[in-house]
């Protein structure tokens, strides 16, 4: 019974361990798998990594490492530091840990909260002397790295941080060093504030190789828009010089005109009133010769009816003369409206070309106009103050202001290192 017993007792110990082996290896398989999947920027890398941080269990403190590394790599910095935080309660002296802690406190501008979790390194970095060549490679570096953030405190970003603060803090880390990783951690700190320095130069240098540039290029387009503004007031005074050729000649070709219509309007007036008075007459030897005509025809009197005769073949000839007379002034009159009829022809024709070709200068004066216009507007645009903020300049400028350009943290020997962990 005893010997059951026992048996029955190993046996259940080696289910549980068992047991305990196969959650452990699913428990690494998806650590594994959320550092593979979410270990990118890319959108889909952050939404596979969600979802595989819900589906794991959040106590292991390996799986809450991995989150916070996989944030990281991701830019999620707030969501990051939730998560080290969360892994300091479990794991309250990782370096690793506190060294991302303060890190990610610093690209969040939140300097009180880094000199903190800074101070908390360095205090532990003294108490924890290595031992081993790997220890002191991994304490060197946690040095460097509060060097670097110290040079980063006090050179990138020294105007929105209190400086005796920050020497004070300074001097706390260094007194905590002994004399062998000191130089270290000056070292670290001067690479920092050289980079930096480097950096300024680089980009003062460019500022003034853009602010030469920019005043070359603002004197090229002032001196072009001179010279095409005198063109343009040169053309413009051509064509209004021409405008007003135009409206000389067609008011001497007018006055022309009405010169030689005037006395061929007088001669028209003068035909018209005499053939009207020749029309008149014309029409009353018409009503005597009429009426003679019928006195002849009714007259029994031989005598009577000759004389009737005469003197209807009298006013018959002086009805013929002034038909004849007629006539002519008739064809004069038709040869005078024929005359002015073409002096109208002239004056219409002078006009619609007059007006044609004042037209078309017009146009043009307006088009000079607006080129005027324009060339105002860019001459007031090229008169402002040279901007030198060119893509360079603000290039240089943001990686002089970028922690990462100093002291990038280690995600990717993080990382191995975690895998490592894992096997």
């Amino acid at each position: 019974m005893l010997c059951r017993t026992k048996w029955l007792s190993a046996a259940g110990c080696c289910c549980f361990l068992i047991s305990y082996a196969a959650k452990a290896d699913d428990a690494a398989t998806a650590i594994a798998k959320l550092l593979d999947v979410g270990w990118s920027i890319k959108p889909q890398s952050r939404a596979a990594a969600d979802a595989q941080w819900a589906e794991m269990p959040h106590s292991d403190p390996r799986a809450i490492k991995a989150c916070w590394l996989v944030l990281m790599q991701q830019r999620r910095f707030d969501e990051a530091l939730k998560r080290i935080d969360e892994y300091l309660v479990k794991s309250p002296d990782d370096f690793s840990a506190l060294r991302a802690k303060a890190w990610v406190h610093t690209v969040l501008k939140n300097y009180p909260l880094a000199f903190v979790t800074g101070d908390r390194l360095s205090s532990l970095l003294a108490k924890d002397r290595p031992t081993t060549e790997d220890g002191a490679s991994q304490h060197e570096e946690l040095v460097a790295s509060l060097g670097r953030l110290i040079g980063f405190y006090g050179g990138p970003v020294a105007d929105q941080i209190n400086q005796e603060q920050r020497k004070a803090l300074e001097k706390k880390w260094l007194d905590r060093l002994d004399e062998s990783t000191k130089p270290i951690f000056e070292d670290a700190r001067n690479g920092v504030l050289a980079k930096y320095i480097d950096m300024l130069d680089e980009s003062a240098s460019s500022k003034e190789k853009a602010a030469a540039t920019a005043k070359a290029d603002k004197e090229k387009s002032l001196a072009e828009l001179q010279v095409d503004n005198e063109k343009l007031d040169q053309r413009a005074k051509e064509l209004e010089e021409r405008r007003d050729k135009l409206n000389n000649e067609f008011k001497a070709e007018i006055d022309n005109i009405n010169r030689q219509d005037q006395p061929l309007a007088l001669e028209q007036t003068q035909l018209a009133n005499r053939a009207n008075v020749l029309s008149a007459n014309l029409l009353a030897y018409s009503t005597q010769i009429t009426t003679l005509q019928q006195l002849a025809n009714n007259e029994k009197s031989q005598t009577r009816q000759q004389q009737y005769v005469i003197e209807l073949n009298s006013l018959s000839l002086l009805a013929a003369r002034i038909d004849a007379d007629l006539l002519g002034i008739n064809r004069m009159l038709r040869n005078v409206q024929l005359q002015r009829a073409g002096l109208q022809t002239r004056r219409t024709q002078a006009q619609a070309a007059t007006t044609a070709q004042v037209n078309s200068l017009e146009r043009e004066l307006a088009d000079l106009n607006k080129r005027e216009r324009r060339n105002e507007g860019l001459e007031k645009r090229a008169s402002r103050p040279v901007n030198v903020s060119t893509s360079k300049v603000r290039s240089l400028s943001a990686q002089a202001s970028a922690l990462s350009t100093y002291d990038a943290f280690p995600l990717e020997a993080a990382k191995a290192k975690l895998l490592e962990s894992l096997r």
